[in-house]
C-alpha cells in the first residue's frame, strides 16, 4: 500500500510538472513574447518621436530661411509680365527679336502656338524660324534659357543652308558676279514661357 502511494505520488508529481510546463508553453511564453514585442515597439516609437521633435524644433529656422530665399529670389520675375495670352505672346516675340538682334542672326518668322493646358500658369509658346551661324545659335540659346523670364527652347531643328546669293557689280567697265553667302544654318524651334493666369472675378 505504501509502495502504491509512493508510485502515485511520483506520477502525481510528474503530472503536476507536466501541467506546469504546459502552462508555461501555452500561456506564459506568448504573454512574455507579446510583452517583449511591445517593448521593442515602444522603443521604435520613442526614436521616431525624438526625430520628429528635432525636426519640429528646426521648423521655425527652416521657414525663416525659406522666406529669406523667396525674398532674395522672387518667383514672379520668372514669368512673362502679361497675363493675357496675346500680350504675353507679343512680349515673347519682342524679347526674342531683341536677343537675336543683340547676339546675331536673322529672324525669318514667328508664329504663336495655342495651348489649352489647364493649371495655375498659362503656357505661352511661339514657333521660331531663323537663320544664323552656329555661334549665334549657341549665344541665343544661352541668353534665352539662362535669363529672366524663364524660357525653354524645344523641338529644335537645325539644317545646313548651302545657298549663296549672287550679286552683279561693275568693275572697270565689265560685269563681275560676286558671291555673298547667306547664314550657314536654317534654325526652327519652339520657344516656351509661362504667364500667371488672369484673375477671374
Amino acid at each position: 500500500m505504501s509502495r502504491l502511494s509512493s508510485q502515485r505520488s511520483r506520477l502525481l508529481a510528474v503530472g503536476l510538472l507536466f501541467i506546469v510546463l504546459l502552462l508555461l508553453v501555452l500561456i506564459v511564453r506568448p504573454v512574455l513574447g507579446t510583452y517583449l514585442g511591445y517593448g521593442e515597439r515602444i522603443e521604435s516609437l520613442q526614436n521616431q518621436l525624438s526625430i520628429y521633435q528635432r525636426l519640429a524644433a528646426g521648423l521655425a529656422d527652416d521657414e525663416a530661411r525659406l522666406a529669406a530665399l523667396q525674398a532674395a529670389e522672387p518667383v514672379a520675375d520668372l514669368y512673362l509680365p502679361q497675363n493675357k495670352p496675346a500680350l504675353a505672346a507679343a512680349h515673347l516675340q519682342q524679347y526674342l527679336h531683341s536677343q537675336v538682334g543683340r547676339g546675331g542672326g536673322q529672324v525669318i518668322s514667328t508664329q504663336i502656338l495655342s495651348s489649352g493646358e489647364a493649371g495655375p500658369l498659362q503656357t505661352i509658346a511661339i514657333q521660331v524660324h531663323m537663320r544664323g551661324e552656329l555661334d549665334d545659335l549657341v549665344n541665343l540659346f544661352y541668353s534665352l534659357e539662362s535669363g529672366k523670364p524663364a524660357l525653354f527652347a524645344e523641338n529644335v531643328t537645325v539644317l545646313a543652308n548651302p545657298r549663296r546669293q549672287t550679286r552683279v557689280v561693275r568693275r572697270g567697265g565689265r560685269r563681275v558676279e560676286t558671291g555673298q553667302s547667306v547664314p550657314a544654318l536654317d534654325i526652327r524651334f519652339d520657344l516656351t514661357g509661362f504667364a500667371p493666369r488672369e484673375d477671374t472675378p
